[in-house]
């Protein structure tokens, strides 16, 4: 099983953009995304394409699983 934390990110303007994480811990909780996330955008530390960040939209691990074919 493949897991991926992707963190959705508003942008000045209205945009938002996908941030994706391979690998994330296991009892990694929605507050502690948020919250580093928060501190990031506080620092400016956060650019897409030269757009600030403005705030967190969601985060959530998502998962898949390879099935072989008979």
């Amino acid at each position: 099983m493949t897991r991926v934390l992707k963190i959705i990110i508003n942008l000045a303007g209205g945009k938002t953009f996908t941030w994706s994480l391979a690998d994330p811990k296991s009892n990694l909780a929605k507050a502690q995304v948020e919250t580093l996330i928060n501190d990031m955008i506080a620092e400016s530390a956060i650019l897409y394409n030269g757009v600030a960040a403005e705030s967190m939209k969601d985060a959530y691990v998502y998962e898949t699983n390879k099935v072989d074919l008979a």
